[in-house]
């Protein structure tokens, strides 16, 4: 189409919330993408999970805060609830009908669970993110010219997961300060 004189131009090689794409893709990270995919990923994505939220650009982790976009908490909840089938249809129906203070209640219930399985999906990820990078010490980089990169790009994602498990650990320390609150009994 016809650009008028003077108008900036602009051309988005992918999502930005997404740097591993694009590395993936072009070769070069982006660390100033916002959020990065959350990297958990079901043994089986099927219709109602993906319903639930599951997709890369909404799984999201938030570099600069730690925060974890509600995508995130509704697919491991889904995934908790896969032992109780009637739960899990309770917590799907609510979601696909907008039903906040129904899921509201599920998440508060289940968010000892939701936020250990968090927990767990950080510290797997984080030593994965370890033992890959210790594989790269005795590597030649005139033989693995774009280990560098590789290694740069590891580094964003491990500082993001560090942040959200920060974030997490802060947010589990007000809940049992509230739990355990004198003005609750």
């Amino acid at each position: 189409r016809d650009v008028p004189a003077g108008s900036p131009l602009h051309m988005t090689y992918g999502d930005p919330t997404n740097p591993s794409f694009l590395f993936a893709r072009y070769g070069f990270i982006d660390e100033s993408s916002p959020a990065t995919f959350c990297k958990i990923i079901p043994t089986h994505i099927d219709k109602k999970i993906q319903d639930m939220g599951y997709a890369h650009e909404r799984m999201l982790f938030y570099k600069d805060t730690g925060e974890a976009s509600e995508e995130v908490f509704d697919v491991l909840l889904y995934q908790i609830l896969g032992s109780n089938a009637a739960k899990r249809r309770e917590f799907y129906k609510a979601h696909m009908e907008g039903d906040y203070e129904t899921k509201q209640k599920f998440h508060e219930n289940y968010w000892p669970e939701t936020s250990a399985k968090l927990y767990q999906h950080l510290e797997t990820f984080l030593q994965q993110l370890d033992q890959l990078s210790a594989k790269s010490y005795d590597k030649n980089i005139y033989e693995h010219p774009r280990l560098p990169v590789i290694l740069k790009h590891n580094e964003f994602v491990r500082n993001t997961l560090l942040t959200v498990q920060e974030f997490h650990d802060q947010k589990k320390i007000k809940m049992v300060l509230k739990i355990f609150s004198p003005q609750r009994w």
